[in-house]
This record gives C-alpha cells, structure tokens and sequence, in this order.
C-alpha cells in the first residue's frame, strides 16, 4: 500500500511538472507572418519557418525541381490588398499560395490561386503566374527560413528567401494600371455578305504549362476565360462539314493528348459557362498543328483561304488547331 502511495505522489509531481516541461520543447517549424505597408496598403506573407538542424537543404531537405511548399507544414500564403507586379506578373489584389521551383540553375516562383491547403498539396492547374526570381548566395549561414519584405520605395518593395547560403529576391511595385488577366477580344469574318463572330477572353500563359494542366485533358473546357465564348452567325453556315443555322452559340471544347474537339452549344454566348451536353449542336474534330512560334496570350481568330470560305483557328502556346467554316 505504501508503494502504491509512493507511485501515486510520483506521477502526481510529475504530470503537475509537464506543463513546464513540455513548454520547454521548440515547436520545430513555428508559423510566422510578416507585413509590409505600401501608401496605406498591406501586403502579408504567412509561413512556416523549418530550422537546417545539421541537415543539407538545397538539392537536399529542399530538392531540386521539384515544387517546394516554401516553408513548412501548412501551404506558405500571400495576401495583398493593393493590385500590383509581382516578379513582372499582373496580380490583382487577393489571397494566394505561394510556391517555388529550385534548381541549381535558378529559381521560378509560382503563385496559385488554391488557398488554405496543407504545403503537400499543390494543383498547378491554378496557378496564377511562374515567372523567374534572382538568385545569390550569401556568405553568413541562415539557420532558420526566413521571408522577409522590405520596402524599396514609397510604392514598391522586394520579397527574399533566405535558408542556408541562399537568397532568392522577387521585386513588385503596386499598379492602378493591371490589365485585365483575361481581357476580352472578337474576331469576324464575313462569309456571303454575313457577319460570323467570335467573342473570347484571352487568358496569358505566365509561364505556366497549358495543355494537359491549366487546361486539363479529355475534360469540357469554355475555350477562352472568364465567360463562355460566344459565336453569332448571320446567316447559316458550316464549320468542319457541320451545319450551323444562324443565331448565336457558346463554344466549348474537349482537348486531349492528340486531339482537339470544338463544341457548339445551342445555348446562347456570352454568359457564364454553364456547359449542358443535351444542348451540343454539333462536335467538330479540329486539326491540330504545332506553332511554329509559342501563341500568347490565348487566341481565336479567322483566315480566307482564297474561296467563298475559310478557317476558325485556336491557338495557345505550343499548339493551334483549325477546321473550315463556309456559307451554307
């Protein structure tokens, strides 16, 4: 019984000692935050800050490219709430994630519009913008990861990366002049004294992958951004041997590995794209070529062909696809 008494006062002394004890422990990669103020405007970076710990980090901890969380634990987050270049990339005001792609030829940062993701979870089909950030290395080792902001003057600032031997630098500046990242454009031809156009927004590459990752494959895709592409016809007409009565469409599309296929979807353009297969008018096989030149931004446009007739061509990066329209 004694014994009993004895062990019972022993873990009593030591769970009333844990709270102290355990409270000494470093969490290993504690989350950090830091801000810049911009003319009355923030811009905020939250992370998590992992320590080297004996460890190699470039091209070890930190492998090279390969897409990194920059950071720890839970996906490394940016927030402005001013318009601005970021690295020479339009970002419009908002909340993104903020990735990196080492190499030991230089670095991409990558902002992706996927918020509020644990850092293994990256989907490069919503990236926002790659673009390249410099590179140095610095004679003093930094321990611990470190972002840091630094105003460069009253509207502009810079972003480094600092970890062992290594700072990468990403410039922006704030802009009352953003383009639209997907601003709208039309493209006509007149076929038989009647009008056919094409209304589309025309989405940038910003360095990112298209086909088969912005653009997924063997899914429906509206074919431009923004809201669905549209196409009003005057009169009647074919496109790739289909019949197209006049009035107005939404194109749509299927990319795949080798193949292109353009829908025609009887509801009316111009309106968010709301894709219903009951509604297709027809499916259209284009011919798929390689761009002799990368095509960007994302492009829909027409060319005669010397007949009555001609083609509707789209064209993104390394790709361009075509089929004939013709008066009916």
């Amino acid at each position: 019984m004694r014994g009993l008494i004895i062990g019972s006062a022993f873990c009593t002394a030591l769970l009333a000692a844990a709270p102290g004890v355990f409270s000494q422990q470093p969490i290993p990669s504690p989350r950090d935050s830091v801000f810049l103020s911009l003319d009355t405007n923030v811009i905020s970076v939250n992370y998590g800050r992992p320590s080297m710990r004996g460890r190699k980090i470039m091209g070890g901890l930190v492998p090279w490219n390969k897409v990194w969380r920059t950071g720890a634990n839970q996906a490394t987050s940016l927030k402005t709430s001013f318009d601005m270049t970021f690295g020479g990339a339009p970002v419009t005001r908002g909340s993104y994630t903020l990735w990196t792609l080492p190499s030991p030829d230089g670095w991409k940062v990558i902002l992706n519009k996927q918020t509020g993701q644990w850092g293994t979870v990256y989907d490069p089909s919503q990236d926002l913008a790659r673009f390249d950030a410099t590179v140095e290395t610095v004679p003093a080792t930094v321990d611990t990861f470190t972002i840091v902001l630094k105003g460069t003057g009253k509207t502009s600032g810079v972003m480094k990366l600092l970890w062992e031997n290594t700072s990468v630098s990403v410039p922006f500046q704030k802009s009352d002049r953003i383009r639209p990242l997907s601003a709208g454009d039309s493209t006509e031809i007149t076929l038989a004294g009647k009008r056919v156009a094409v209304r589309y927004s025309r989405p940038y590459m910003r360095g990112r992958s298209i086909w088969g990752v912005v653009v997924p494959n063997d899914s429906v895709w509206r074919t431009g951004a923004n809201l669905a592409t549209s196409l009003t016809a005057e009169g009647d007409v074919t496109i790739g041997g289909r019949s197209v009565p006049a009035g107005s469409y939404t194109l749509y599309s299927i990319p795949s590995a080798s193949a292109f296929t353009l829908i025609i979807s009887k509801k009316p353009g111009g309106r968010e794209p709301a894709y219903d297969p009951k509604a297709d008018l027809a499916r259209i096989v284009m011919k798929q070529e390689r761009a002799p030149s990368p095509i960007d931004p994302f492009r829909i446009w027409f060319e005669r062909d010397g007949t009555s007739g001609g083609t509707l061509n789209i064209g993104w990066g390394d790709r361009f696809f075509s089929t004939r329209i013709a008066p009916r």
